[in-house]
């Protein structure tokens, strides 16, 4: 990756935010997972092929849920958005909630935050995505990611009403790169030692908003944050696939009704989401509208259409 132009907050752009707060993103000691040891490091630019662990077989009751659920909504059984609200609610008792910590630690608090309101949001999220026709037609390892992407994309979310947390994605990335091995992701020998140097330097990425409202990320730090993801779990694996998605999903202004606080520019955009990257990331901030939409079907068709559109932006920009 190389180090962004110091471009203007004017110029054209298509996306991204963030949240100030380090205290969420605690040091967690992780059980020894397999380091994979390949001959030529993803530092120099090696490549790591690893299988996504399947969301179904490690979140087995979740994922039943959420399938089931989209079923009824396909259906048409489901109509009212209260009461999909309230099932989520009884599904996520505190059994549950345990089983899903173990794998996404971060859950817990998540949830406690505006009333579960981003919980609900996260799991309508995985529903939109058993709906997407992106994920239904996609090969198997990129529904794989799309599965997890979509589980943590919010996990660092501290939701506040009326206020926007505009640093979540970037929490939620630490979050990620430290939740991945507890979900059976291998990692790259540099982990160990990178790990908290890494999550040190997501965190510390931000500026004044220009409105002077709070903070924004620092794009600047953008090429070193994505490369680092890469030494962690090998160059264009899996793993680091899903930190990036999770990292900017809040990076394009895909909807005029929500833009956001510091876009990616025209610029930027190429250095940033790599051809790998595009359909994930496609794939996970179309849900993310959906989610929203979920039960208004109008409504959800026209951000779905003005989401393509910007990836269709993008994908000129990043595929040229």
């Amino acid at each position: 990756m190389r180090r962004l132009p110091e471009t203007s907050r004017s110029s054209a752009s298509i996306g991204i935010a963030w949240s100030r707060s380090r205290s969420w993103v605690f040091k967690r000691r992780l059980p020894k997972t397999s380091v994979l040891d390949k001959s030529e490091s993803p530092v120099k630019g090696g490549h790591i092929d690893v299988n996504s662990p399947l969301f179904a077989d490690r979140l087995p009751a979740l994922a039943a849920f959420v399938r089931d659920q989209a079923g009824e909504l396909e259906r048409g059984v489901l109509r009212e958005r209260q009461s999909l609200d309230q099932r989520i609610r009884v599904f996520c008792n505190s059994e549950r909630m345990r089983e899903i910590e173990a794998v996404a630690p971060g859950w817990q608090a998540m949830a406690q935050f505006s009333d579960g309101a981003t919980l609900i949001h996260v799991v309508k999220a995985m529903i939109a995505l058993q709906l997407l026709p992106e994920y239904r037609g996609a090969p198997s390892d990129l529904r794989a990611m799309m599965e997890w992407s979509v589980f943590y994309h919010d996990i660092g979310k501290q939701a506040v009403a009326g206020k926007r947390d505009a640093l979540h994605a970037f929490r939620s990335a630490a979050l990620t790169a430290r939740a991945l091995p507890l979900a059976g992701f291998g990692t790259a020998r540099p982990y160990a030692e990178s790990l908290e140097s890494w999550v040190a330097l997501a965190l510390s990425a931000f500026l004044p908003a220009p409105d002077g409202n709070g903070f924004v990320q620092d794009n600047r730090a953008l090429p070193r944050i994505l490369a680092g993801s890469e030494q962690l779990f090998g160059t264009r694996s899996p793993a680091a696939l899903i930190v990036q998605a999770v990292l900017l999903h809040q990076s394009l202004d895909v909807v005029p009704e929500w833009p956001n606080a510091a876009s990616l520019t025209e610029a930027e955009a190429p250095q940033c989401v790599s051809p790998a990257l595009l359909p994930l990331l496609e794939g996970v901030m179309l849900v993310d509208s959906d989610a929203w939409q979920l039960l208004d079907p109008p409504r959800k068709a026209h951000f779905r259409q003005s989401t393509l559109a910007a990836f269709e932006r993008v994908r000129r920009l990043v595929i040229a």
